[in-house]
């Protein structure tokens, strides 16, 4: 298995983890300044301070 390369961007991000062994996918971590507050139906891009590089066969989504 190649490694996933992940660089952090920011003072305070956190590099994503695993909640359980079971798990089948990485958490993700906010990196904001700012409260951020969302209205029902509206769409925000939300910062994670992290760039993560995935080797070719690998395939990364990202789910609420």
């Amino acid at each position: 298995m190649e490694p996933i390369r992940i660089k952090l961007l920011r003072d305070g991000a956190h590099i994503p983890t695993y909640g359980s062994t079971q798990a089948a996918g990485a958490d993700l971590y906010a990196s904001i300044d700012e409260r951020i507050v969302i209205a029902p139906g509206d769409s925000v891009w939300i910062p994670t301070g992290v760039a993560i590089e995935l080797p070719e066969q690998y395939v990364g989504l990202i789910y609420a």
